[in-house]
């Protein structure tokens, strides 16, 4: 079994696809992580990822854009998220609905999401109405909800899988704090992740009470021993975890499996009331202080840390 301290800095920077050249199309930006996966994000040269400041540190362009992530196997083809509503782009559903076409082929076709917020749903209407596309969803997340179609839906429960075909098989496993049953996907045997926001996508995961916080502890334990299941697919020292927004990497080359024990030990240290904490200022007033740890940051409150820290001296 592999523990946190055996993973080396080194690990941080192998075991890495090629990526190949980035083709834009439309409002979108398509990046190939491996043959038969690919990263589309709502952004492209005229609008592009991320904030840029001026010389005095005022904000001139802003792009919160948000990731999918498309993979084909031998008989089926997955797409993971629907990014932000794309309203800056006349052609954003045409091109789209072209990106996954194109690479898709004859495939029968789902549509998986990670989490119930708006940037992360917002092309479902390219494809809800089209008989082509089936939904696959996770139930506790999403149950009730009436976005998708059912009769072309499947509600999934946690820990469910797709095979994909040739080698290509999805298992689930719940990942809750930044919503009630966020849900992370893995494509193993090929040691790659996709967790929306359960994790955050480098500058940190957005904790928004403070009941979330104990589901968000409570998860990356489970995650870690699922990482480490000696019966499992995940190659530690090769895992790549993609988050819902790339460009929040923070100057994170790859998160790698590093990323998740530094979650671990910060949420321990958090106990402890010695973690590292940065004062934010956000459009959300709870979210006040960024906590640190090695390559992972918690998004949360302030005072809420501090309840948790002496709660967790009493316990």
């Amino acid at each position: 079994m592999m523990h946190k301290t055996t993973l080396s800095l080194v690990s941080l920077f192998i075991g890495f696809s090629v990526w190949a050249q980035p083709i834009q199309q439309g409002p979108y930006t398509i990046h190939a992580l491996t043959d038969g996966v690919y990263r589309i994000e709502d952004a492209n040269d005229s609008n592009p990822a991320g904030m840029i400041m001026d010389e005095d540190g005022e904000i001139v362009h802003m792009n919160n854009c948000s990731d999918m992530y498309l993979m084909t196997g031998e008989n089926k083809a997955l797409l993971i998220d629907l990014s932000n509503d794309v309203k800056w782009d006349d052609t954003a559903t045409e091109s789209l609905s072209a990106i996954v076409y194109e690479r898709i082929g004859n495939r029968e076709f789902f549509i998986a999401l990670t989490h119930n917020h708006g940037d992360h749903l917002g092309m479902l209407p390219v494809f809800a109405e089209d008989p082509k596309v089936n939904f696959w969803i996770p139930e506790a997340e999403f149950k009730d909800t009436g976005l998708f179609p059912k009769e072309r839906t499947l509600f999934f429960k946690d820990n469910a899988s797709m095979d994909l075909g040739g080698g290509f098989i999805i298992d689930t496993i719940e990942v809750a704090g930044h919503t009630d049953h966020s849900t992370a996907y893995f494509l193993n045997n090929k040691n790659l992740a996709f967790t929306g926001d359960a994790i955050g996508s480098g500058s940190g995961v957005w904790l928004f009470n403070y009941k979330s916080f104990f589901a968000y502890r409570d998860s990356i334990e489970n995650l870690i021993a699922y990482l480490e299941n000696p019966q499992g697919k995940i190659d530690l020292e090769k895992l790549e975890i993609h988050g819902g927004h790339a460009w929040q990497r923070d100057g994170l080359k790859r998160l790698t499996a590093q990323y998740v024990y530094d979650m671990q030990t910060l949420i321990e240290r958090m106990g402890q009331g010695t973690a590292e904490g940065e004062a934010i200022s956000l459009p959300i007033p709870f979210l006040d202080t960024n906590f640190k740890y090695g390559t992972a940051t918690i998004t949360w409150n302030k005072a809420a840390a501090a309840k948790y820290a002496e709660s967790a001296r009493v316990e």
